[in-house]
């Protein structure tokens, strides 16, 4: 990364459609974007669990899971809901 630009949206001042919150849409180099970049934590579960939209390295959880962490659907642990016929 180049020294004159925003570590954070590379330059652009957005990051897809929003305005970038470190530079304000300027684009230019700042120390919290370069901070936040430096030592953030995975974002990877945001897209495809392989890759971080922060910084475009594959996934760096520091996790024992790594990185197959999941949400919870909602259905008390199960993949799908759970169906009870009453008889």
């Amino acid at each position: 990364m180049t020294e004159d630009v925003c570590d954070f949206c590379k330059g652009v001042g957005s990051s897809s459609t929003n305005v970038c919150v470190y530079c304000n849409g300027t684009g230019e180099w700042n120390q919290a974007a370069q901070a936040y970049v430096k030592n953030h934590i995975c974002q990877c579960i945001v897209l495809d669990r392989k890759f971080c939209p922060v910084c475009n390295k594959a996934c760096h959880h520091d996790t024992t899971l790594n990185p197959k962490q999941t949400i919870d659907p909602g259905y008390g642990g199960n993949s799908t809901p759970e169906i009870t016929v009453i008889a």
